[in-house]
């Protein structure tokens, strides 16, 4: 099984956010009321200032079974303050009972965090959230969170005293409920408890996680074969592929709502499922994740396939792997911040902490910036391609990767070279794969005793060889005489070899010289080999009387 590689060290993504600014009226007039105001009022000390404190700190308190503080988790505004105590109590157990019989609350990730709850629902008061749910045998009604003031003026969020009317009426219709898992388990593993929940519930949480998935494993596999063979004909290749790539994803996605579904039926302690709510979160978008990024591999195995097929993939392969490696990092950093939420961490927080320093994070990787916006100029630009044999600078290779900071080229002595992006967008390239054709000019020297008619027929045999191979293009005047040098005649061949693989333009060349070879032999025509003369030096009393001799006579 292939896990979900998440990359999360991407140093080329930054949050820039300005820092918060104090007007400079406030700053200059000193008016510090509203802080004053805030700093009076008391923070709760129950955790209730927010929606998801609030279901965190009822279930704390109800599994420690300590009502008394469950209560104040209650809007009781209803009943009169003499019965507060007592029936508050009662009212905190009945709430936790019927959350056990099927009752629910909705995973952390999906509670408001904020002070101010959800303000995305239109139907609901803006001092309401839904929270959850409870369940009898005819209806089910949502868990409704009110806001509230304290007599102190603290805000906090309390269970509705709407849903709280209810509980009784729910309770007479569950009757003598008894969970199913209660029927099964002896009596030590019911009674004692761990985290507020028995123990039995907890093993009994990770035997169901484990079927779930053993379950649904053999459920997507026996449905995926039964779709191979259904369409047999249809299915070989690409098909067959994506049916492997999807079976891990959606086994692990299905088993979460079967867990999810079965530790309700079964009755599990509401402590239980809360706590299994979050990690079916996490484990289902991991699942997701998972399967979007096999999707995306398969799906641009697909494309490459039909761009190859149509003779475009070569133009498109680098942009294609550059927006393929872009999409999988942009998807594995938003389920990475998805999961972190549901770990408790402040992701909101976070990217501010990362706003205000982003600049100076900026400043400090210039260098990796300058990468980045190099590799989008090379995708842009397309002077080569994976695959394409280039010169770049003093370097010559095969393309074998164009990253997002660097690209990677084989050299011919099979070394591995990465250059920077950045560097790479401000140099000279040349690409050599991109040739249709290749110069053939090659230069001799014919020795001086070479006749004229000696010089026509090589010119003759030379345009004839030409003419002959089928990969050769004559311009203008293929073979030439040049004109004496020092050594000789200096005699050209100026062609081109249409081809466009550079082994196949060596073997070409190869043969046409070959050819030329055995005709020069043949017709004793030769060339010129460089040569020096040395003459002896002067003894010097015949240097010396040879300066004094006198001048011939006229």
């Amino acid at each position: 099984m292939r896990f979900l590689p998440l990359s999360l060290a991407i140093a080329a993504l930054f949050f820039f956010a300005p820092p918060a600014i104090a007007s400079p009226a406030a700053v200059l007039s000193g008016d510090k009321t509203a802080e004053t105001e805030a700093a009076a009022i008391p923070a709760d000390e129950l955790g209730r200032g927010t929606p998801r404190g609030l279901v965190s700190g009822f279930l704390e308190a109800a599994g420690k079974e300590d009502f008394t503080k469950a209560a104040q988790y209650l809007d009781l505004s209803d009943l009169p303050k003499a019965r507060r105590a007592g029936d508050g109590e009662n009212v905190a157990r009945k709430l936790k009972t019927l959350l056990d019989q099927g009752g629910w609350f909705f995973p952390s990730a999906m509670i408001s965090n904020d002070a101010e709850g959800k303000k995305d629902d239109e139907s609901l008061a803006p001092e309401n959230d839904i929270i959850g749910s409870l369940k009898s045998r005819d209806e089910t009604i949502d868990i409704l969170a009110t806001k509230t003031q304290t007599p102190e003026g603290t805000v906090v969020w309390l269970i509705s005293s709407q849903t709280l009317e209810r509980l009784e009426e729910f309770s007479q219709s569950a009757g003598n409920y008894e969970a199913v898992i209660n029927r099964i388990l002896p009596d030590t593993l019911v009674d004692n408890k761990v985290f507020g929940a028995p123990i039995g519930h907890w093993l009994a949480a990770l035997a169901l996680m484990i079927l779930s998935y053993i379950s649904c494993w053999f459920i997507v596999l026996s449905l995926l074969g039964m779709i191979k063979k259904a369409r047999e004909k249809n299915i070989a290749g690409t098909g067959e592929n994506i049916l492997g790539a999807v079976r891990v994803p959606i086994s692990l996605y299905a088993a979460v709502w079967m867990f999810a579904l079965s530790s309700q039926w079964a009755g599990l302690s509401i402590i239980v499922r809360q706590q299994t709510a979050q990690l079916n979160v996490i484990v289902a978008w991991i699942a997701i994740a998972l399967l979007i990024w096999r999707v995306i591999d398969i799906f641009a195995e697909i494309l490459q396939k039909r761009l190859s097929a149509n003779g475009r993939f070569f133009g498109f392969s680098s942009i294609l792997f550059f927006f393929r490696r872009i999409v999988k990092v942009i998807f594995g950093i938003v389920v990475a911040f998805i999961v972190l939420d549901n770990f408790g961490v402040d992701v909101t927080a976070g990217l501010a902490a990362l706003g205000i320093g982003g600049i100076a994070l900026a400043l400090g990787a210039q260098k990796t910036l300058e990468n980045f916006i190099g590799s989008l100029a090379l995708v842009i630009d397309r002077p080569f391609h994976i695959g394409d044999f280039c010169k770049i600078g003093e370097v010559s290779g095969t393309v074998e990767d164009i990253g997002m900071r660097s690209t990677r080229i084989r050299t011919a002595d099979k070394t591995l070279i990465t250059i920077p992006n950045g560097d790479l967008s401000n140099q000279r390239i040349e690409n050599l794969a991109r040739r249709n054709r290749f110069l053939m000019k090659k230069q001799f020297q014919l020795r001086y005793d070479t006749t004229a008619e000696q010089i026509r027929l090589l010119q003759t045999k030379i345009i004839e060889i030409l003419h002959a191979d089928k990969h050769t293009t004559e311009e203008a005047y293929p073979v030439r005489l040049i004109g004496p040098v020092a050594d000789g005649w200096l005699f050209e061949i100026f062609c081109y070899v249409e081809v466009s693989d550079y082994n196949e333009n060596l073997k070409v060349q190869h043969d046409i010289l070959l050819q030329i070879i055995d005709f020069m032999q043949g017709s004793r025509i030769y060339c010129a080999i460089p040569s020096q003369t040395f003459l002896p030096a002067l003894d010097q009393t015949e240097s010396r009387s040879a300066d004094q001799s006198p001048p011939a006579s006229s």
